[in-house]
């Protein structure tokens, strides 16, 4: 478990981000752990707050799963065969309607299947880092997946680290936040608030 932690006037050492905070509760007080300090890369932490205690935080509360039971990839094939043979008959869009129910059927059958499941943070934060471009292609048996690449201190500076915000706003924006904000500057304002509350 890796936790960014700051010092404070009297020595002790406080969690950076709430995220960090809640990695933190797990360690009983008077617990024994073993920390291994690691000098940081120059990164600005009030940027680095930003990103997990505004924009994580933020577009993880107002994402809500969906769906997910059938894959991109599953979903692109059908529709690419749908289209192929609409347009073989004539292109009237019934083929692609009907594929889009059955897609939706296989979905619920799916989900019926599946226990509840709780959102998780840090499963959102990996899926981000892949969806903003910042990942590594490994092989596995069961076949090419994408690892998301460290954010950490140690491996970003801080010019890294501003166009890695900048990929994961844009991504935020486009897939979650353009549906609850009028402009990508409302947004900002209300990641900016909720660092001044204190996250």
């Amino acid at each position: 478990m890796e936790i960014v932690a700051v010092k404070a006037v009297d020595g002790s050492f406080r969690p950076a981000t709430v995220i960090d905070a809640d990695r933190f509760k797990g360690i009983k007080v008077g617990q024994p752990v073993k920390i291994q300090v690691t000098r940081q890369k120059d990164r600005s932490l009030p940027h680095h707050r930003l990103f997990f205690g505004g924009l994580l935080s933020l577009a993880f509360e107002y994402w809500q799963p969906a769906g997910g039971v059938i894959s991109p990839k599953e979903r692109d094939v059908v529709l690419w065969v749908a289209k192929r043979l609409d347009k073989f008959a004539g292109n009237k869009g019934i083929i692609v309607k009907a594929a889009e129910e059955a897609l939706n059927l296989l979905a619920k059958k799916r989900a019926e299947k599946l226990p509840v499941i709780d959102k998780d943070i840090d499963s959102f934060r990996r899926w981000l880092t892949i969806e903003a471009g910042y990942f590594n292609i490994c092989v596995t048996p069961a076949g090419v997946v994408k690892e998301p690449k460290s954010i950490s201190f140690a491996s970003m500076d801080q010019d890294e680290f501003n166009a890695f915000y900048k990929a994961c706003f844009n991504v935020c924006w486009n897939m979650i936040l353009c549906n609850r904000f009028s402009s990508k500057d409302e947004a900002q304002q209300a990641i900016d608030q909720l660092l001044s509350l204190g996250n």
